[in-house]
């Protein structure tokens, strides 16, 4: 089957990040693409967002003096967990094994 092209607004990480899903995984809905979409987007902001970080610092200080988490490290939470949830709506998600022995009572 052919991949279909990946969005232009994707950057880089989504893009790639689109191809290996679509060589791995069939979709037949319209709606799957879209949630894949958006993935993908999550990935490239996150991407964005960790370079910005990474420059100014994980801490910057507020209009009082006081050191505060910078602002983009919540919307690196945020987008990777908007970017968990569009996974398990697409059912990619793969449960690894249990990391603990079954009960037995």
């Amino acid at each position: 089957m052919k991949i279909p092209r990946a969005p232009k607004s994707l950057d880089n990480i989504g893009k790639k990040f689109w191809k290996q899903v679509l060589s791995e995984y069939e979709f037949e809905e319209t709606h799957d693409f879209e949630r894949l979409a958006m993935a993908a987007k999550c990935l490239d902001d996150v991407s964005e967002v960790e370079e910005i970080v990474k420059t100014a610092g994980r801490f910057t200080e507020n209009r009082y003096g006081g050191v505060v988490e910078h602002p983009g490290v919540k919307t690196i939470r945020d987008t990777r967990m908007l970017f968990i949830k569009i996974i398990r709506e697409l059912n990619l998600d793969i449960s690894g094994p249990e990391s603990r022995p079954p009960r037995k009572y």
